[in-house]
């Protein structure tokens, strides 16, 4: 199974603190950049040839050109705007926004690292510099993965995933925050998804499911004792089904979560007619693309 993370990208949230020029309407500027880039691009461009050094037309015309796709001009726009002005953040924070789309994550986080030195307190770049390391992360969890498909990699893999989630956007006329994030569970439904899991799971060995039953489980599942999974399998269905019948009555759950695992604790009660037990049971659960599937199973009697 290769396991495939979708890419993590930046929502931008400026806040600018550029001084704005009495003799340029900017607002119409901002305006136009929205609903026509190319005839604001062209008007920016003019306004330059007799303000140069003016670094909200600068910022402007780069988050023009992103707009327009040209993100390689915006760059270059960027870079220039850095070297006039070194101690606005904004323009280092944007420009390591297209690095980080081109997959330059070093430069990017080199880049961050800068609008920080110029603003310690601006916490969006702080954010994205969290991003950056996440994105290095993930790539180094994917690769971990492709190697001998760890279950470990692959369940970080999926935390990624679900905790980030952004739609590519870049802040462009330094108002309007229009990134979405996906929705993430909440502590109380994930307890309600896994409480169905484990009910599902008791269930099916009680009614002898076994497709169901094993279907639970991962393919990853750490087996006790010098025996291969699928001899693991052949031995759990003989036990299943040379029962009678099988009563199962499970109390005292307690669910844990903790280093990408679900702990969960309960008190099982095991009856087959001519057998019973009652023992203490951990199922280490993992999220595998989707579905919960257990990967480790401990009792005490």
């Amino acid at each position: 199974m290769k396991f495939l993370l979708r890419i993590i990208v930046f929502v931008m949230l400026i806040n600018t603190q550029f001084t704005v020029s009495k003799e340029i309407n900017f607002e119409e500027i901002k305006s136009m950049t929205s609903s026509s880039p190319s005839r604001a691009l062209v008007e920016i461009d003019l306004l330059l040839e007799s303000n140069s050094n003016n670094h909200n037309l600068l910022f402007l015309r780069a988050v023009t050109l992103t707009k327009l796709e040209k993100k390689d001009l915006a760059i270059k726009t960027y870079i220039s705007l850095i070297e006039k002005f070194p101690k606005l953040p904004e323009p280092y924070n944007n420009l390591a926004v297209l690095y980080a789309e081109q997959n330059k994550l070093l430069e990017a986080k080199q880049i961050l690292e800068k609008a920080l030195k110029t603003n310690n307190s601006y916490s969006v770049a702080h954010i994205n510099l969290g991003d950056v390391y996440t994105r290095m992360a993930s790539d180094a969890y994917r690769k971990a993965f492709e190697l001998d498909e760890s279950p470990v990699a692959n369940n970080k893999l999926q935390l990624i995933n679900e905790l980030f989630s952004y739609s590519p956007n870049m802040q462009r006329n330094n108002l309007v925050n229009t990134g979405s994030k996906s929705e993430i569970k909440s502590k109380e439904q994930e307890i309600a998804e896994l409480n169905s899991f484990v009910e599902r799971w008791k269930t099916s060995w009680e009614n002898k499911e076994l497709d169901t039953y094993f279907s639970s489980y991962s393919r990853y599942f750490k087996i006790k004792g010098d025996i291969s999974y699928k001899g693991w399998k052949k031995t759990r269905t003989e036990k299943i089904i040379n029962k009678k019948e099988i009563n199962i009555q499970i109390t005292n759950i307690k669910y844990k979560f903790k280093e990408g695992f679900w702990f969960v604790n309960m008190s099982q009660a095991y009856n087959s007619g001519n057998y019973s037990d009652k023992e203490n049971k951990t199922l280490v659960i993992i999220n595998e693309s989707g579905d919960y599937k257990i990967i480790e199973e401990n009792t005490e009697n």
